[in-house]
């Protein structure tokens, strides 16, 4: 059985900008703070979140109650997760594989229209 076990920094870490990444079987978060903001990410899925359609995110504000604010929600989230989609371990397989989009094609524009 697959269990969330968001990892202990002391608060030091985050003031300098560190982020907080992991994941527990398909569930993959991140926290990183932003000002005066701690924002946390959650994603399902193989991939990392750039490569990701659905992502979900919240702020926080920075601070001791904050990071325990994204824990406790990042935990919500983990628990409300059926554990057949959490413990997938042939979602890797079952995936295509990313592939950056075609570039748009240039248009030369003293070109006639037609």
């Amino acid at each position: 059985m697959i269990r969330f076990n968001y990892p202990y920094y002391p608060l030091q870490w985050y003031k300098n900008g560190n982020p907080v990444s992991g994941n527990a079987g398909q569930f993959n978060y991140k926290t990183l703070r932003q000002g005066d903001e701690l924002r946390a990410w959650w994603w399902l899925g193989p991939w990392c979140m750039e490569k990701t359609e659905h992502v979900e995110t919240q702020t926080f504000p920075f601070g001791q109650e904050g990071i325990d604010a994204a824990r406790g929600w990042l935990e919500e989230a983990f628990n409300a997760i059926p554990r057949d989609t959490i413990e997938a371990k042939s979602a890797f397989l079952d995936s295509e594989p990313w592939t950056p989009p075609a570039p748009e094609e240039e248009k030369d524009e003293d070109a006639p229209p037609f």
